[in-house]
């Protein structure tokens, strides 16, 4: 729980000094410390510094105040003579009041100082017992230099929460506190010991108000109707038991459906009838009507009467309107024009926040149901935060909204660092919202309750919207649209799964419903923590679905290259073998006939062979090192300047180039890849123009540049448009090798496109001949 030898003092000053110089904590100190550190430098609470936060008006003879000051006697005798002092605060961390079991230890408090109607949230002082246990609704036991303050170091505070019975709500929080040299883990047991005594206290409480409200409402039934006798099954707290009788059974069912109608009639908390229909056919007729005790508490009698027969007609006299008191007094209730036969019972009696919380529970857990069916029914994370939102809306909140990193929705780990937060999905009330729409990236400002449910790991609460100001800071205009809006209260809760924070979610109320509460909070965590597995599964999938598709990719490359190596090896050992076969029978048949042979011609041959030889192995190379080149060769190309430059330069061409060029169409291209594809172009056109040659350079639709090279020969048959893009493919007017080329130009060139993501084809010209057409995705100037 704490530290307790020297080591452990050590490691925690290092931690301390750490966090406070920014610098990342290590080991040193426990997490559940240093989230509380974290959350205080979010608040921008000053360590140096403790404010003195006096609430005149604070009610020191609370409730609560009452039902604590026996357990607080028992602590303050067993704390007598020695330095433990014993502190009641409210919910708010307000000092109620304070116990000393030695005088001497007063010095010391008063100088913080301590005392009631004095306030220790965390908001205000930072880590300490009182405010982190409220903060983080549980038990706290905080030693030392863990407090975030300086002038708190020489205390140690056990503190643990007070929680209402019933609606499970913090009242407030107990906490014994000691310097830290006299600290002993038995105080962390004691207080959660005594804490739960208040608790008992308050349920005890709960019933006998209960059992008060049942006693005067039987007396007062009792004067209403003289004579008569009323049998009731009630049991030790007040409840009525089994309903029904040997003339009127009922099922099960009829009898949870009858209690739940009377615990709605409980909360609504005024004169109402209501007719519930049965399983068997009959009508069961609920009255209910106020009650009061004679000590004043107020509630509400729910009775229900059950005829054998056809409904009847139901009257309701409606008068003041005032509680039925407890005196021999006729009371204003409902009156039932009953037949003989049919059977009055009182159903339930209590108080109207009791029926409330009854109903809200019941709510509660059918929300929880429907999000276990309706939420993760995919293997989306996007869907499955839609579908979050969509369960949570408008049963829940107005309002909810999902942030995650972008990183999450590729299937990617979280990040470390703030990189911004992605809105998933959003689901309102409205149809427009001044909230941030889907898709929006947002970078959180500290102070807000998200940025601080990432840092800490842990839910935050802003009940009142008015009084905190964090949220605000974020976007200062768009804060006051949301609040003009209506929105006046927030959860947000973080995402996690596996240790690991995945991003956050909001809740937001309008004045639709009321504000939230800490039941809500544990609700919200519910409901996202089941979210969080889906998503986080969904994440997983998304992320092995990706390396399977990268997995493929590379095979599909592998398959590619070993496919082009073994093209390689079969052209070259195909088209290398031709002209070497006829240069070697050139060379025997001189070394057989030395006489005969002409050695100028000879030579001549050989020449050509082995320039032939070495074209072929020139632009098999290029084929094997087409796609393979660095993108930082990349570079911006004018189409325009390229042609002219090729133009230019090119000498022994048998017909004359036009040129048709539009300045500024660039691409982003290697250009020396791209001056081949021209090279090859404007050679194919040359062997088979009959008298020109035009290279145009435009625009074509969208963000397509294109450049074609057109000659005015024979052209290419509409079955051959394909085949002559193959390797050492030649048509048959350039079948001869004297006069055709590699049969490896047109190959090339369309590799070449490709892997600059354009494509390359033939088409007719007008009026005759080929018109070789290159398409690039145009870049931006």
């Amino acid at each position: 729980m704490g530290v307790a030898d020297g080591e452990g003092f050590a490691a925690l000053a290092v931690a301390r000094e750490r966090f406070f110089a920014g610098e990342r904590v290590g080991s040193g100190v426990r997490k559940r410390v240093l989230a509380s550190w974290q959350r205080c430098q979010c608040l921008g609470v000053a360590a140096d510094n403790v404010p003195i936060v006096y609430h005149q008006d604070q009610d020191l003879d609370s409730e609560l105040v009452h039902i604590a000051t026996p357990v607080l006697d028992h602590l303050e005798c067993q704390v007598s003579g020695i330095k433990v002092t014993v502190i009641l605060c409210d919910e708010q961390a307000t000092i109620l009041q304070r116990r000393v079991g030695e005088p001497a230890l007063s010095r010391w408090l008063d100088s913080l100082p301590s005392g009631p109607g004095f306030g220790f949230s965390e908001q205000l002082t930072g880590t300490n017992g009182l405010g982190t246990a409220l903060a983080e609704r549980r038990p706290a036991f905080i030693r030392g230099q863990e407090h975030f303050a300086e002038a708190m170091r020489m205390f140690a505070c056990a503190a643990a929460p007070i929680r209402h019975p019933i609606s499970g709500r913090i009242l407030g929080a107990l906490d014994l506190t000691c310097l830290d040299g006299l600290a002993a883990p038995r105080m962390f047991t004691l207080v959660q010991e005594a804490a739960a005594e208040i608790e008992r206290r308050l349920l005890g409480q709960v019933s006998e108000r209960e059992r008060t409200l049942l006693r005067s409402f039987l007396q007062a039934r009792r004067w209403a109707h003289a004579g008569e006798a009323v049998v009731l099954p009630v049991n030790a707290d007040g409840l009525i038991g089994e309903i029904g009788s040997t003339a009127t059974p009922l099922t099960r069912r009829d009898r949870l459906r009858l209690r739940e109608k009377a615990a709605g009639l409980i909360s609504a908390g005024k004169l109402a009838v209501e007719a519930v229909p049965l399983s068997a056919g009959g009508i069961a007729t609920l009255l209910s009507r106020p009650v009061q005790s004679s000590t004043g508490t107020c509630g509400i009698a729910v009775e229900v009467v059950l005829a054998s027969g056809a409904p009847r007609q139901v009257s309701v006299a409606v008068g003041s309107g005032t509680p039925t008191p407890a005196a021999p007094t006729t009371p204003t209730t409902p009156t039932v024009a009953a037949s003989d036969g049919s059977d009055a019972w009182v159903l339930a009696v209590g108080e109207p926040g009791v029926g409330r919380l009854v109903l809200q529970a019941r709510e509660r857990l059918g929300l929880l149901c429907e999000a276990g069916a309706r939420i993760g029914t995919t293997l989306d994370v996007t869907r499955t935060a839609e579908e979050l939102t969509q369960v949570a809306v408008p049963r829940f909140a107005d309002y909810a909204a999902v942030d995650m990193p972008d990183c999450v929705l590729r299937g990617d780990e979280p990040p470390t660092t703030d990189v911004g937060m992605r809105r998933v999905a959003l689901a309102s009330v409205r149809a427009r919202s001044h909230l941030h729409p889907v898709g929006a990236l947002i970078h959180l400002v500290p102070s807000t309750p998200q940025a601080r449910s990432l840092a800490t790991a842990q839910p935050i609460l802003e009940p009142t919207l008015d009084t905190a100001s964090g949220w605000l800071l974020q976007d200062p205009a768009r804060g006051r649209k949301v609040r003009e809006q209506g929105i006046h209260s927030l959860i947000t809760v973080p995402m996690r799964a596996r240790g690991v924070t995945l991003g956050v979610v909001s809740f937001y109320r309008s004045q639709r419903l009321d504000a939230f509460e800490e039941d809500d909070l544990s609700l919200g965590e519910e409901l996202v923590s089941r979210a969080a597995v889906y998503i986080d599964n969904a994440r997983q999938h998304t992320h092995e679905h990706a390396l399977s598709l990268k997995l493929e990719h590379a095979t599909a490359s592998l398959k590619q290259s070993l496919a082009r190596q073994r093209c390689f090896t079969t052209d070259a050992s195909h088209e290398l073998r031709t002209p070497l076969a006829g240069l070697r029978a050139q060379l025997e048949e001189a070394q057989l006939h030395p006489g005969e042979t002409d050695l100028a011609e000879l030579l001549d041959r050989a020449l050509g062979d082995v320039d032939r030889l070495q074209a072929i192995i020139t632009d098999l190379l290029l084929l094997a090192g087409i796609g393979a080149v660095p993108s930082p060769a990349v570079e911006p190309l004018d189409l325009a300047r390229l042609a002219e430059a090729e133009t230019s330069c090119r000498a022994g061409d048998r017909h004359p180039t036009r040129l048709e060029l539009m300045p500024g169409v660039l691409v982003e291209a290697v250009p020396t890849q791209l001056c081949r594809v021209l090279r090859n172009l404007l050679d194919n056109a040359q062997r088979h123009a009959a008298h020109h040659v035009v290279v145009q350079v435009r625009r074509a639709g969208g963000k397509v540049a294109e450049l074609s090279v057109t000659d005015d020969g024979p052209g290419v048959p509409e079955a051959e448009r394909e085949h002559i893009f193959h390797r050492f493919t030649r048509l048959d007017t350039a079948r001869s090798r004297h006069h055709g080329g590699t049969g490896l130009g047109l190959a090339i060139a369309r590799d070449i496109a490709c892997a600059h993501r354009g494509t390359l084809h033939v088409e007719d010209a007008s009026p005759h001949g080929a018109r070789f057409v290159l398409r690039l995705p145009r870049a931006n100037p």
